[in-house]
């Protein structure tokens, strides 16, 4: 029976890795096909904007109240439903409608891949492991989400250049991303239990009330754990301009960028996560892993802004970056563990990760407009600006673990790992 319960945990996490990994696909075309997108449904650089923009403000407000429908509602439904749903505005996406369809197709997407799905794959991928495992759960949940990426991305580039008209070629990508997308949603429908459980505990969970879910809001530990997630995905956010700013400035070849920008995505993250999995299943604290993690972040981040601008250091900033880009995907596999490690109840988990997604994923709604301002008004001075942000973002992530590290020390009132104890 262990067997068989293991061999479904894994089947559950590959399967929602995968899934996601689709469903983001969609609303994330833009990262691999922008120029073609552009092409086929006749956008301005205005109203691509425009589109992601609707999406990062109703992904804002959706992963709050994500939160309250994940401790609310199945798992088991919210799950299929988000897949389904939106593999099937993809299919929609795909017969390239008119601007104002696309408007409302993206509004729908910030809500089935946010607001219903976001923080209840959390609290699925939690289920999965007792919490001296969740770690090593969310750095294997994350690992597997970077093979899915890198097969379904690559699947992807082959039917894209298969056929010489762009518009088809784009057409077979949306549907493969769509029909991946429905197949994981059906398939979890039959693995995940109906009933809301831990692996610990079996007994159902009592329905959250949507006030127990706003008074996560003067939850204090939930404030800190977003503040770990926004100086992460600061930092994350900032790694895509690193592929324009070694191709301007050290004059790499459009070819290296590409395959390092594939190594710092893709493959850096199938290492990353996994390892940061298994080492804070090591130390026991995943606060105190990140804790060191920003520190070395910090330096990493302001290195940028000392290394010469001269071709002879261009692999001294490569290498610089793939640590920071290790950092960065490390964190993400480890950092929702921090709410188990903080001894949240599973029955506000939902809650606590919407409030803390709202926060911490907020950059979606300013971050690249404001980037984008600094570049066109600055030109290669707007780079520095953009690494002087990261190094704030990622001292803040300094103090943000530092604090809930001596909260939930004080409330345990045991010592932390002898190897990463404050002195």
């Amino acid at each position: 029976m262990a067997n068989k319960f293991s061999v479904r945990r894994i089947l559950i996490l590959f399967l929602l890795a995968f899934g996601t990994t689709s469903l983001y696909s969609l609303t994330y075309l833009k990262s691999s096909f922008y120029n073609p997108m552009q092409h086929v449904l006749g956008l301005t650089h205005i109203e691509f904007g425009n589109l992601f923009s609707l999406y990062g403000l109703t992904g804002m407000f959706s992963y709050f109240l994500g939160g309250w429908f994940a401790d609310r509602f199945s798992l088991r439904n919210l799950i299929t439903f988000s897949l389904i749903a939106s593999g099937s505005l993809g299919f929609w996406f795909a017969t390239f409608p008119p601007y104002k369809t696309i408007l409302l197709i993206y509004f729908l997407w910030g809500i089935t891949t946010i607001l219903t799905f976001f923080a209840a794959s959390i609290k699925v991928v939690r289920m999965q492991g007792k919490e001296k495992e969740q770690g090593m759960i969310f750095g294997f949940f994350e690992g597997l989400s970077g093979v899915s990426g890198t097969l379904i991305s690559f699947v992807g580039l082959y039917f894209f250049d298969k056929f010489v008209e762009v518009a088809i070629g784009l057409r077979y990508v949306v549907w493969l991303y769509s029909s991946s997308s429905v197949i994981c949603g059906v398939l979890l429908f039959f693995l995940i239990a109906h009933r809301s459980s831990t692996v610990d505990n079996r007994e159902p969970e009592k329905k959250t009330t949507f006030r127990s879910m706003m008074s996560v809001v003067t939850m204090l530990k939930a404030w800190l754990i977003g503040l770990i997630i926004f100086s992460t995905y600061v930092v994350l956010s900032s790694l895509t301009y690193l592929s324009p700013y070694l191709s301007q400035v050290y004059l790499v070849p459009i070819t290296m960028v590409t395959a390092l920008s594939i190594i710092r995505t893709y493959v850096i993250k199938m290492v990353a996560s996994p390892v940061a999995g298994l080492v804070t299943n090591k130390v026991r604290s995943s606060i105190s892993v990140m804790f060191i993690g920003f520190i070395i972040m910090t330096v990493n981040c302001a290195m940028f802004l000392v290394i010469p601008k001269d071709k002879a250091f261009m692999w001294f900033t490569v290498v610089n970056m793939v640590v920071l880009s290790s950092l960065v995907f490390a964190f993400r596999g480890i950092y929702f563990a921090s709410v188990a490690e903080s001894k949240i109840p599973i029955k506000t988990t939902g809650s606590v990760v919407g409030f803390a997604s709202f926060i911490g994923f907020s950059p979606d709604a300013f971050y690249y407009s404001l980037a984008g301002y600094w570049l066109d008004k600055y030109g290669e001075t707007g780079y520095r600006y953009i690494f002087m942000l990261s190094t704030a973002c990622a001292m803040l992530g300094v103090l943000a673990t530092f604090l809930l590290r001596q909260i939930n020390h004080r409330e345990a009132a045991v010592p932390f790992p002898p190897a990463l104890t404050l002195r």
